[in-house]
């Protein structure tokens, strides 16, 4: 059952995504509902290092850090109108309704319907094979597509319109002053172009990127360009900074002693000439910042990207793939084959496409 319209005098409360892909891209949603509502009736319930991503933005929304994923409590949800859920987990769910909140949205999966008074099912495959890609559907498996459609719908059945769909931050002037005194410590003018490689994956994850590609593609892009590198990571990923190996002969700066917080990443990324990602979180920050980005694609439907005439994707088609899935099932020549089989050409050629766009112009009227 779906209920009335939001009002803007009615209180909510947000439980954002915990997957720093997914906070980004639920940015846009934010501003839609501060639009809708009175001020100091919106309450931001989140990650605390995510939190941080928004300090300049939403000022009379009020904030509930969470130290871990599933750190939902009914306490945060007490006292509101309207509890509209960002976030796939039960956990979030729970804490709604033993809070006694009395509207509860969200998306109607993974048992939580009968938790929720206002429910979206979302769209399902018929099973086959997507088109150009390899892979058919398991059944009706949920329709790949960025997160940012998902939720322009969900705040439709609150009357809340979405109308700018893309994700927006703000680098901290401080964060700025640190990124730019890193890469001059490390001997590189501040001031001089570079590319920044997102090179971080939880250990394990077939989403991680080999670390031979950014080098070796690393290495094909200097052979054209005069730009430098800085390879970053977030906490928890340190090995895939410490396997990117050798990297002589390459003006680079790797964010590792200490490791670069999101602050520090995102103004990095502001000042980049060209990203370079995996399917990671920090690739969002590139969309939320207008800056080029090639993004390695890996076992990630590149429906789940959406388009964006900033950003080339770099992928290459298997029987298994994309499989979505955070492990691969496979082993021996056949483990991570979406991820092994790519060339550098594919990184190099897109980023020479990027480049040559920003030197025409046509980054200002198009990029």
């Amino acid at each position: 059952m779906i209920g009335p319209a939001l009002r803007g005098d009615e209180r909510v409360v947000v439980r954002l995504p915990s997957w720093l892909g997914d906070f980004v891209m639920a940015e846009p949603a934010l501003r839609a509902l501060e639009a809708a509502l009175a001020r100091g009736n919106l309450t931001l319930v989140g990650l605390a290092p995510h939190l941080e991503l928004l300090a300049r933005r939403f000022p009379t929304a009020r904030r509930v850090a969470l130290t871990t994923r599933d750190g939902d409590t009914p306490a945060a949800y007490t006292g509101h109108d309207l509890a509209l859920l960002f976030t796939g987990s039960f956990r979030s769910a729970w804490a709604a309704f033993r809070a006694r909140v009395p509207r509860r949205a969200g998306f109607a999966r993974d048992g939580r319907s009968l938790l929720l008074t206002d429910a979206l099912t979302p769209a399902r495959e018929r099973g086959g094979v997507p088109l150009e890609l390899g892979r058919a559907g398991g059944g009706r498996r949920w329709l790949p597509r960025p997160l940012t459609r998902s939720l322009a719908e969900l705040l439709g059945l609150l009357g809340v319109p979405l109308e700018h769909p893309e994700p927006r931050l703000d680098v901290e002037p401080e964060a700025l002053a640190d990124a730019r005194a890193r890469r001059a410590a490390a001997g590189l003018d501040p001031d001089a172009p570079f590319v920044l490689v997102h090179a971080g994956a939880r250990p394990g994850s077939s989403k991680g990127v080999e670390p031979s590609l950014w080098t070796r593609a690393a290495r094909a892009l200097v052979e054209r360009t005069d730009l430098a590198f800085v390879f970053a990571a977030g906490p928890g990923e340190e090995a895939s900074l410490s396997a990117l190996g050798e990297l002589t002969g390459l003006c680079t700066l790797v964010l590792a002693t200490p490791m670069a917080n999101l602050g520090e990443l995102l103004a990095h990324t502001t000042e980049a000439r060209l990203v370079w990602s995996g399917d990671t979180g920090p690739r969002h920050f590139a969309r939320a910042l207008q800056r080029p980005a090639v993004i390695v694609t890996g076992p990630t439907d590149p429906r789940h990207c959406g388009e964006d005439v900033r950003e080339r994707l770099v992928l290459t088609r298997v029987a298994c793939g994309p499989c979505h899935l955070d492990r691969c099932p496979f082993s021996g020549g056949d483990h991570r084959r979406c991820q092994t089989l790519l060339e550098p050409a594919g990184l190099v050629l897109s980023s020479l496409e990027l480049l040559a766009a920003q030197r025409s112009g046509v980054a200002d009227a198009v990029l």
